[in-house]
């Protein structure tokens, strides 16, 4: 128990600081970070004869969601991974917790990563109408694959009963799902796609790094503080249930 409240305190910890970063990055977004002034070029990079630059006007500031939630989907990838790892060398199901609660916010980053950008596609290079941006490209296939693993592995671990296959399971499982971020990542790579290399591609401008920089400190805390508060709630569950079967 007194893992727990080690863990309690972290949380609340983690979760004063998101709040502050949260409230920093949306002043940045919205009060420091600039919209688009010249029509044609973004910010202030003028664009390069015969290069077709895209109009982002006030549409960016959505990456300053998209982004750090999809970091946060690469953290709770390699939280899965130390968390199955430590489990099948140690058996104990502190890590077991660890993997669940990292699969559980990896669910909830990854839903958020692919409805943020899936709301910009719909402007930067569909026609407006919702959904008109998914393409099926490779970089939204894979991270939609990706959200589908996290979904996978909970109902797969909620389908067994016996506990010790459960948590075995679910370590393996842990382990599988982290190389698919670098799959993603790598997708981008792979023939002709319409969305982004990269931040810096699009926004140059250096009050853009700096919102993106506090935006990404922030919510990576908010979704560290979800990712403690569920280890938390899934170690205080599996005393219950020991103590049930006591």
């Amino acid at each position: 128990m007194k893992d727990l409240g080690t863990s309690s305190m972290v949380t609340i910890i983690l979760a004063v600081l998101a709040l502050l970063g949260a409230e920093a990055a949306l002043w940045l977004s919205y009060f420091y970070a600039p919209v688009q002034i010249t029509a044609g070029a973004l910010f202030v990079v003028l664009p390069t004869p015969g290069v077709n630059t895209l109009n982002l006007y006030e549409s960016h500031r959505i990456f300053f969601i998209h982004l750090p939630s999809a970091y946060a989907t690469a953290l709770c990838c390699g939280l899965c991974l130390v968390g199955g790892v430590m489990h099948l060398l140690s058996r104990s199901e502190k890590w077991d917790a660890l993997t669940v609660s990292a699969s559980e916010v990896g669910l909830l980053a990854g839903a958020i990563t692919l409805l943020t950008g899936s709301f910009w596609a719909d402007y930067a290079w569909g026609t407006g109408r919702i959904g008109s941006g998914w393409n099926w490209e490779p970089r939204l296939t894979t991270m939609l694959i990706l959200w589908l693993a996290f979904a996978a592995l909970l109902a797969l671990r909620g389908a067994m009963p016996n506990v010790q296959a459960r948590m075995k399971l679910t370590a393996v499982y842990g382990i599988l799902v982290a190389p698919l971020y670098p799959l993603v990542q790598k997708a981008i790579e792979i023939g002709q796609v319409s969305h982004p290399r990269s931040f810096s591609d699009l926004l140059s401008a250096p009050e853009i790094g700096t919102t993106k920089q506090v935006a990404t400190l922030g919510l990576l805390l908010a979704f560290g503080a979800a990712v403690a508060l569920r280890y938390s709630a899934n170690r205080l569950s599996f005393q219950l249930q020991k103590e049930r079967a006591a």
